[in-house]
C-alpha cells in the first residue's frame, strides 16, 4: 500500500466493481493495520446508474492496482458466503461496510456478526436481505423468448432481458443453469449478459432492451395459462404492486392483459358467489334423476358439490356389474386411484384383493366404490398426502352413493350384503357416531337402508400403515373374515 496512504490523511482506494479486486485489497489493508474508518473505497462502476460515470463526471478515475502478497483473511466460511452476497449490491458504500465487517471480525471481533443493534452488522443485514430479495425477483419474473439459431444444440436458442435492482446477473446464473440445463439461452442485462450452451456459462457485457425479442409463438400459451390461474377471490392491489412492481412489466407478457382480468373482477367474484351458494347445499343437483350406473359415472366428472372439486382431482366413480349381489364401500379415492379413475387399484387395492382371494370373492362379480368421490389431500413438495374426508364431505357427496345403490336395485335388485370399509364408509351408512371394530373382534351384519347385510371392517389401508406384523394380521384376519359373511349373505339371497 506504499505511497497510498499518508499520516492524518484518509486512505482513498478506487476499485474496478469485482469482489476479486476488493479482496485484494482488503487483504493487504488488513495486513498493514488501516482501520475502517481511515479508508475511503471509490467505485466507478456503482456511483451512478448502471455503470455511468456518476459523481466522478465525464471521466471516472483508473481502479487502484490490486496489492499483491497479501496473505489470506481467516473467515468463518458462513460470513464468507453473506459477504460475496453483498458484494452484488448496486452501491459503492457497500465496500466500506464489508471491508469494516470483515477486518473487525479478523481481528478478534468472532462474535461481531451475532450482535444485532452494531451499526456494520444493521447495514450487511439491509444490503444482503436487497440483494437476496432481487435474486427472487429474477428468478420469479425473467421471461424467455425463443429464437432460432443455428449454434444452439436444438437450432434454437431462448433470450431474456431483465433489469435487476443489483449486480446479479454472474452469481444467479447458477440457478437458471440448474433450472434449465436442457436448452440454450442467454439472459441480457444492462450490466451482464450470460449465455448458457449446455456445458458451461459464459458472460459478456451488458445489453439494451432491443436486443432480446419481444415475443414468440409460446407467449400466447402462457398467457391463456395465466388467465386460467388467475383466482379474482385474491386479488389484493397493495400486495401485488409490492410484490410485481411495475418496473417489471414490460418484459411480462402476462401483464398486458391484467388491466382486463382486473376489470373483470367484479363479474367473476359475483359469478363465484353464484356458484357457492349452489355448491353449499349438497351434490345433489348434479346427480342426474334416473340415471343407471353409466349414467351416473359420466355425471360425476361436472360435480361441484363441494369443494374438493376445485384440487385439480377428478371425481372416481364406483366400478362394477349393475347386477352385483355384494357392494364394496371406501373412504375416498386415493392418488393412485384418482390417477386411473378406478376405486381401489393402489396399495390398498392390492391388499384388498388379497382379502378377497382369500373369502373366496372374485372383484368384476362386486360393485367397488366410495363414500366420497373425490380425493382429500395436502401438497408436501410433489407429494399428494391424503388426507381424511370430514363428516360434511361425506354428507354432501351422499346423493351420488344413494344413487349408485337405486341404480344396483335397478339393475338386479340391489346388494344382498354391503361391506364397509373403514369408519368413514361406516358413518355414511350409519351416522356420524359409528366407531371402528375393535381390535380382535367379530364382524357383526346388521340391516341398513342400503343391503340386508351390512358389515363394518377396517380399511386395507389400515393394514398398510400398521406399525408391525402383530397389529396388521389381526385386521387382516377380520377384513377376511368379513368378506367371508358378505359372500355367504349373497349366496343365501339366490336360494
Amino acid at each position: 500500500m506504499s505511497g497510498l496512504f499518508d499520516e492524518g490523511r484518509r486512505l482513498r482506494v478506487t476499485l474496478d466493481g469485482t469482489l476479486e479486486h476488493f479482496q485484494a485489497h482488503a487483504r493487504a489493508l488488513v495486513r498493514d493495520g488501516v482501520r475502517p474508518g481511515d479508508v475511503e473505497f471509490r467505485d466507478p462502476t456503482r456511483a451512478g446508474d448502471h455503470g455511468a460515470a456518476g459523481l466522478f463526471g465525464d471521466a471516472a478515475p483508473e481502479p487502484t492496482p490490486a496489492p499483491e502478497g497479501a496473505p489470506a483473511l481467516a473467515l468463518p466460511r458462513t460470513l464468507v458466503r453473506r459477504l460475496r452476497t453483498t458484494s452484488c449490491y448496486r452501491d459503492e458504500r457497500v465496500w466500506r461496510v464489508l471491508f469494516s465487517v470483515l477486518s473487525r471480525v479478523a481481528r478478534g471481533e468472532r462474535g461481531l456478526v451475532d450482535d444485532p443493534l452494531d451499526p456494520d452488522v444493521v447495514a450487511l443485514e439491509r444490503m444482503e436481505k436487497d440483494v437476496r430479495r432481487d435474486a427472487h425477483k429474477m428468478h420469479a419474473f425473467v421471461r424467455f423468448r425463443r429464437v432460432e439459431d443455428p449454434d444452439a444444440r436444438n437450432g434454437e436458442r431462448f433470450v431474456a432481458w431483465y433489469r435487476p435492482t443489483h449486480l446479479i446477473c454472474e452469481r444467479e446464473s447458477s440457478f437458471f443453469r440448474s433450472r434449465f440445463p436442457s436448452m440454450d439461452w442467454s439472459i441480457l442485462t444492462p450490466d451482464r449478459s450470460a449465455h448458457w450452451d449446455g456445458e458451461r456459462v459464459a458472460f459478456g457485457p451488458g445489453a439494451p432492451r432491443e436486443a432480446a425479442p419481444d415475443g414468440d409463438e409460446l407467449e400466447d400459451l402462457w398467457c391463456d395459462y395465466y388467465a386460467s390461474i388467475f383466482n379474482p377471490a385474491r386479488v389484493k392491489l397493495k400486495a401485488m404492486a409490492a410484490e410485481m412492481p411495475r418496473k417489471f412489466w414490460g418484459t411480462l407478457p402476462e401483464t398486458r392483459q391484467l388491466d382486463a382480468l382486473l376489470a373483470d373482477v367484479p363479474r367473476r367474484l359475483e359469478e363465484m358467489a353464484r356458484t357457492s351458494r349452489r355448491r353449499a347445499e349438497s351434490a345433489a343437483p348434479f346427480v342426474p334423476a334416473g340415471a343407471d350406473l353409466v349414467g351416473l359415472g359420466e355425471a360425476l366428472a361436472s360435480c361441484e358439490g363441494c369443494e374438493l372439486c376445485r384440487d385439480g382431482t377428478r371425481a372416481v366413480p364406483g366400478r362394477g356389474p349393475a347386477a352385483a349381489r355384494i357392494a364394496l364401500l371406501g373412504e375416498q379415492p386415493g392418488d393412485s386411484e384418482e390417477r386411473a379413475g378406478r376405486p381401489f387399484v393402489g396399495p390398498a387395492g392390492e391388499v384388498l384383493d388379497a382379502a378377497l382371494a382369500a373369502a373366496g370373492l372374485h372383484r368384476g362379480e362386486l360393485y367397488v366404490t366410495n363414500a366420497v368421490k373425490h380425493f382429500r389431500h395436502e401438497r408436501r413438495g410433489k407429494r399428494r398426502i391424503h388426507r381424511r374426508p370430514t363428516v360434511e364431505h361425506v354428507s354432501r357427496c351422499q346423493p351420488w352413493l344413494d344413487a349408485e345403490l337405486r341404480a344396483l336395485r335397478a339393475g338386479g335388485g340391489g346388494p344382498a350384503a354391503l361391506v364397509c370399509l373403514g369408519v368413514t364408509a361406516a358413518r355414511a351408512v350409519f351416522g356420524p357416531t359409528e366407531r371402528a371394530p375393535a381390535p380382535g373382534s367379530a364382524p357383526v351384519a346388521r340391516t341398513s337402508r342400503y343391503a340386508p347385510a351390512t358389515l363394518t371392517t377396517f380399511h386395507p389401508a389400515a393394514i398398510l400403515r400398521a406399525p408391525d406384523t402383530a397389529t396388521a394380521e389381526p385386521m387382516r384376519a377380520h377384513i377376511v373374515e368379513t368378506l367371508r359373511l358378505a359372500g355367504a349373505a349373497a349366496t343365501r339371497a339366490q336360494l
